[in-house]
């Protein structure tokens, strides 16, 4: 099957400089604006990973978002990338959804880093965001950025 820009480049004559690395970036993208599934299946995951920790920058209020973004850390294996999703949608929740905190953070902690994995799990247990300060923010969006609760600054 076929995906939409595919279709529609149907009937073009392939050349070089179409058929190039940016082509794959080109459809990584479209891929991030219109994705069917909560957890991608695919072979552009770091591609599609890079674009949806740009949309979770733009939109951060968006859940699905944030989740989709956490399912692409795992599946591409990226503790890094996983440290900073975590980490953006703790903040985004706070207090919020515990039961969902809890389960993807069972299903992330593999993936994670044992000292990542501590700080987010006593975030997560201890309804305290404050740890979350000792976190890489190489990969995160929003605790580098000025979307940051009262208790991280200073």
């Amino acid at each position: 099957m076929n995906s939409p820009i595919w279709d529609a480049l149907a009937d073009w004559e392939l050349n070089s400089d179409f058929d190039s690395p940016n082509t794959g970036r080109i459809q990584a993208a479209f891929d991030a604006q219109h994705p069917r599934y909560l957890i991608y299946k695919g072979h552009q995951g770091k591609r599609i990973l890079y674009h949806f920790t740009r949309m979770v920058a733009a939109e951060p209020d968006k859940l699905r978002l944030h989740t989709k973004r956490i399912y692409l850390s795992i599946a591409c294996y990226d503790s890094e990338a996983l440290e900073g999703a975590f980490a953006d949608f703790l903040l985004v929740l706070g207090k919020k959804g515990a039961t969902l905190r809890k389960r993807l953070f069972e299903q992330a902690k593999s993936v994670m880093k044992p000292d990542v994995r501590k700080i987010i799990e006593r975030a997560i247990n201890e309804d305290n965001l404050e740890g979350l300060s000792k976190l890489s923010t190489k990969h995160s969006v929003l605790i580098n950025g000025r979307f940051q609760p009262a208790s991280l600054h200073g």
